[in-house]
């Protein structure tokens, strides 16, 4: 039976799942900093990191629908803390990998249990009113932040040296353990009802997927965030490169910052791009963001100097940070609260796909016309977000949602 909570809980519902996510992530943040290092160790080449890193996001897009539909049908709670177990058995698996097929299979399982972040965005959906959902999704944008920030620097501060990383996996592990000892005892069982404000209707808690994608120009948003986290991860794979070319930088500051960039991702999420959201709307907000970010991608083909390429850096990932959140706001509105764990869990796999083609499309561009092609074609895949939200966006939104024409409302 599918219970409901008192909408009067859902605020605390959703800085719960926040705290959650947050201990979850740090682990994930503890564990990416030394995989470039752990592979070499073990016999590795330049191109198995390139391998696992791809490992993990295959694994990803493969799986995270099916997350979706099992959070959909099971509730978030039993599906969120199996994710976070599956994570856990994934950073304990890393801790006593002595071979590279091991730190493979690791990362396959870390990809296969990645459903944590989609299903827990259709629980802060759910937990949301419409008018505060924006708010709600920004959430999600500082736990990245924050696991950003401390993530790296308990990893760096765990290690033992270059060559033991056993201490920082097992870590990376319990937290994650522990993520999912919150979820299992304090969500709430069972789905979330529609939130206040929300329309729905018996028929359409029957709405299928199926039928969900059929709906005219939805397949072609899902695209979106497939172009959005193509740039982001493209733009991760150039920047270290790039300021370790034009500026010398080392590990220790790059490490830096992104660390600020967690920061600026901390401060911008939640009340500040629900003032601008209220103030603008979501698709205005979404454009101001993505032609910010593409405008800082194109700039850095020509930028010259620290102050310059470092503002231009910031600009890059911070304006990127606000594209997530309000795509998501926007997804959230599209299909019945039945059948968005699913859909959610559809938009990270087209995510998962943009961070596997990411890199390999920088590294073709950077290969073939330096760091101007490859900032100039990155700025290119993002323009597609900008038009699309000038053009298609504005006659998706503005159409009924599947619950509206279902219930009879128009």
């Amino acid at each position: 039976m599918t219970h409901f909570i008192d909408r009067a809980r859902q605020q605390s519902l959703a800085w719960l799942v926040f705290f959650v996510i947050v201990v979850d992530l740090i682990g994930f943040g503890i564990v990416i900093p030394i995989l470039p290092f752990l592979s070499p160790q073990l016999g590795g080449g330049t191109d198995d990191i390139a391998f696992i890193l791809v490992t993990y996001s295959v694994a990803a897009a493969i799986v995270a629908p099916v997350w979706g539909r099992l959070s959909d049908r099971f509730g978030r709670r039993y599906i969120l803390g199996a994710c976070l177990l599956g994570g856990a058995l994934s950073h304990f698996l890393l801790a006593i990998a002595d071979t590279l097929w091991m730190v493979y299979a690791s990362r396959a399982v870390a990809g296969v249990m990645a459903g944590s972040v989609s299903v827990a965005t259709a629980l802060i959906a759910d937990a949301s009113s419409p008018d505060q959902r924006s708010r709600a999704m920004g959430l999600i944008g500082r736990a990245f932040g924050v696991g950003l920030i401390l993530g790296p620097v308990i990893g760096g501060v765990l290690a033992r040296n270059e060559t033991d990383f056993a201490l920082p996996c097992l870590v990376a592990g319990v937290l994650s353990a522990i993520a999912a000892a919150l979820a299992f005892t304090l969500l709430p069982e069972g789905r979330v009802g529609a939130a206040d404000g929300e329309q729905t209707s018996a028929d359409a808690t029957n709405i299928t997927l199926r039928e969900t994608l059929q709906r005219p120009g939805l397949p072609l948003f899902i695209c979106q965030f497939c172009f959005h986290t193509c740039a982001v991860s493209a733009s991760v794979y150039l920047f270290p490169l790039w300021v370790a070319d034009g500026l010398a930088w080392q590990a220790r500051e790059v490490g830096l910052f992104f660390g600020l960039i967690g920061i600026v991702m901390v401060l911008t999420q939640g009340n500040i791009l629900g003032l601008m959201t209220d103030r603008f709307g979501n698709l205005w907000v979404l454009r101001g963001a993505a032609l910010c970010f593409s405008g800082s991608l194109a700039l850095s083909a020509i930028a010259d100097g620290a102050w310059f390429m470092g503002l231009l850096g910031l600009t890059v990932f911070s304006a990127a940070t606000l594209c997530l959140p309000v795509l998501n706001t926007i997804a959230s509105h599209l299909v019945t609260a039945p059948s968005r764990g699913q859909f959610f869990g559809v938009t990270a796999s087209a995510a998962a796909c943009g961070r596997i083609l990411g890199p390999l499309v920088a590294s073709a561009l950077l290969a073939k016309g330096g760091f101007d092609l490859a900032w100039l074609g990155t700025s290119g895949v993002v323009m597609l977000v900008v038009t699309w939200s000038l053009t298609l966006g504005r006659r998706l939104v503005s159409q009924p949602t599947p619950a509206e024409t279902v219930g009879g409302v128009q």
